[in-house]
């Protein structure tokens, strides 16, 4: 019986030796697809935070395209206001002066631009009132 224990105490040995190496090297495939798995989670990280960077970069340009578009806008928005105030000044200016010197300074800029009175009425005839046409033509 001696040797049957021997026998036993033998392979339990061996199995124990079996058993651990059959551990180190699943502890070390283990290791091994937790690191895989760990670099492919990083790089898919990294992935989604790249393409994350470029779409709000694309939409970043977006906004200053749209940005820059609204402050033309504006701007030009402005200008026509101005021009409109100094159009209107200038019509009430032109309205208060007297009869005589309205037709003398419409005469003298209808000269001065080479506008020939016929071409003035001919453009603007809608527009000018009989007074304005008799003084092109004085």
């Amino acid at each position: 019986m001696e040797n049957f224990e021997k026998i036993v105490a033998f392979i339990k040995a061996q199995s124990e030796e079996e058993c651990k190496g059959i551990a180190v090297k699943a502890n070390e495939e283990s290791e091994r697809i937790r690191s895989e798995y760990s670099k492919q989670e990083q790089e898919a990280y990294w992935s989604y935070v790249n393409n994350a960077s470029k779409e709000i970069e694309k939409r970043a340009e977006k906004l200053a395209a749209f940005a820059s578009d609204e402050a033309k806008k504006k701007v030009l928005a402005l200008e026509q206001d101005m021009l409109d105030e100094v159009l209107e000044l200038t019509a009430y200016k032109l309205s208060a002066l007297p009869t005589r010197k309205y037709n003398e300074l419409l005469n003298k800029l209808g000269v001065e631009r080479g506008c020939k009175p016929r071409y003035l009425v001919e453009q603007y005839r809608e527009d000018l009132s009989e007074t304005v046409i008799a003084a092109l033509f004085n």
